[in-house]
């Protein structure tokens, strides 16, 4: 074979994925028809699959996808975009549109408009044949699906996604994308199981500089911020510029302090799994624990004062500009303080085994094809390819001797240079994680050959939370009327209890005071409505 003008290895064009694909599939006359996959090495497998593909045009006469196909096809996509790289200029996208000859019209939203932005494109009827890396909610899913406008996927995965069958049968992963109805909607990313919410970050420098251990209880945990706060913890002879414990109001809440205190908070739905009944939290003696927590820190200035107000870039900002940070909250330590220092945080233990809460490394919503799609067996074919092991390294790391490099004793590391001065950049611009969950597998290469520290520290820490954390959450398949009333409470639900902890926690009200109150208004706000739906949904009534 010979290497592309990219000079792509031989391994990375097995991408497209196969060099080429083969599907074919018999009208729909009563006969079953053979898939069959073609390698690069001119081998043949068949794949089974049923009379039925789902498509509009499953009674025609036989008819075959190949990759690349002899007619290029245009389809119209969806899509995030990766900070301020849009999808259509990645390199790793160009190279895949010139290896499968399906080319993509895509509409590009910023990640904080792209809710707003689906809502809009559905409103008015101007969405795409497929949305990519667009966060469809559940409550999405089911109300789209519905509508006729998500298309189901059971037939067109059972046809045309071989490499996506097996990875959900390895994950268990079918129930995460199954909705109420039945049917399937839309696609997930899958990877390894990790922490499902934010994680606390602990200063191991600062312990050490002060004898201290880390903390097993939450008495433990303040007189550790404490000593933080008094005690010059960075050691540049000025006590009063440590910050024990920043939170923000936009990703990064106090209340992901909750399983701390013994609740495997579900940050979806504020719900936990407890006793094996299903445990709506802020309503539970547990998160008026967490408030009365929350605002002994705030009254001894152990946590920062602008904590309900801030964003999670004025976080980002204070981490970058010295060693001031105790604790914080966020999916990795770089992610706050940098790469040069990361290594001075660990994730704080959970004082509890099985509370943490843990994902099913089942992400769904990643990829959905709707019926304005002429062309929807091409496009699952085309996905399915990244839930193999070669799409998932050209989905996780870009382009093979461009984006990163496979050195001699099976490690990789990311090639700096002309698509990236540094990881972050190069991750972004040249390989299609980041910003969203996307459709594809997680490689095994990532783990087993990884090489940049921060990255394989955070992976290492990762998993040793998993192994202590709780069950993953189960899957709750919501009705499209459910899905409605919830849409109309718990946006107000949430947003008022988030006012009410930042509220006692400033000293502008009184927990024991206002504490049935709260739970009143909580009940006018029609919170006992919602907590029925999450309660009917995990018994399956």
């Amino acid at each position: 074979m010979k290497k592309s003008k990219l000079n792509i290895a031989k391994r990375s064009i097995a991408v497209f994925l196969i060099a080429l694909l083969t599907v074919s599939s018999l009208a729909a006359c009563g006969s079953k028809g053979k898939n069959e996959t073609k390698a690069a090495d001119g081998t043949t497998k068949e794949v089974s699959g049923k009379e039925d593909s789902g498509s509009k045009d499953s009674g025609s006469a036989a008819e075959s996808i190949t990759f690349p196909l002899s007619e290029p096809v245009t389809m119209s996509m969806f899509a995030i975009m990766n900070g301020e790289y849009d999808l259509k200029d990645n390199p790793t996208f160009q190279y895949i549109e010139e290896k499968t000859g399906v080319k993509w019209d895509v509409q590009s939203s910023m990640g904080s408009d792209i809710a707003e932005k689906k809502g809009l494109m559905f409103a008015s009827d101007a969405y795409t044949d497929v949305l990519y890396k667009a966060g469809l909610t559940r409550e999405e899913q089911e109300k789209y699906g519905k509508q006729g406008i998500l298309i189901p996927l059971n037939d067109l995965i059972d046809k045309y996604a071989p490499n996506l069958k097996s990875a959900l049968d390895k994950h268990d992963g079918w129930q995460y994308i199954t909705a109420s109805d039945g049917n399937i909607y839309s696609l997930p990313e899958l990877d390894n199981q990790s922490p499902s919410i934010a994680v606390l970050f602990l200063n191991q420098v600062w312990l050490k500089n002060l004898g201290l251990s880390e903390p097993k209880n939450l008495d433990e945990l303040y007189n550790v911020y404490k000593a933080f706060k008094e005690k010059d913890a960075n050691g540049n002879g000025d006590p009063n510029d440590e910050i024990p414990l920043i939170a923000t109001s936009d990703g990064t809440p106090i209340s992901l302090l909750l399983p701390y205190l013994g609740v495997p908070f579900n940050a979806a739905n504020s719900c936990a799994i407890m006793d094996d009944k299903l445990v709506y939290v802020p309503t539970s003696d547990k998160f008026k624990e967490l408030i009365s927590f929350a605002t002994k820190l705030y009254k001894d200035g152990l946590l920062d004062k602008n904590s309900f107000t801030q964003k999670l870039d004025q976080q980002k900002a204070l981490g970058a500009s010295g060693d001031v940070l105790g604790s914080f909250f966020d999916a990795g330590a770089f992610l706050t303080v940098g790469r040069d220092r990361d290594d001075d945080f660990r994730i704080l233990t959970p004082f509890e085994n099985g509370v943490f809460p843990v994902g099913s490394g089942v992400t769904g919503g990643t990829f959905a094809i709707t019926d304005k799609c002429k062309n929807p067996e091409v496009a699952m074919a085309w996905i399915d390819q990244f839930y193999s092991e070669e799409g998932g390294e050209l989905a996780w790391l870009g382009i093979k001797d461009k984006t990163y490099k496979v050195n001699a004793d099976g490690t990789w590391e990311w090639a700096l240079g002309d698509y990236g001065k540094d990881i972050g950049s190069l991750r972004a611009n040249a390989t299609l994680q980041g910003a969203a969950n996307h459709p594809s597998i997680q490689p095994s290469l990532w783990f087993t050959g990884m090489t940049d520290p921060d990255e394989k520290l955070l992976d290492e820490e990762r998993a040793r939370i998993v192994k202590i954390g709780a069950k993953p959450f189960p899957n709750l398949n919501i009705s499209d009327s459910d899905s409605a009333t919830l849409a109309t409470v718990k946006a107000d639900v949430d947003t008022y209890i988030n006012q009410y902890i930042a509220q006692v926690a400033t000293g502008e009200l009184e927990l024991e005071k206002s504490w049935d109150s709260y739970l009143s208004t909580l009940k006018k706000m029609g919170v006992d409505d919602m907590i029925k739906i999450y309660q009917d949904a995990y018994t399956g009534k």
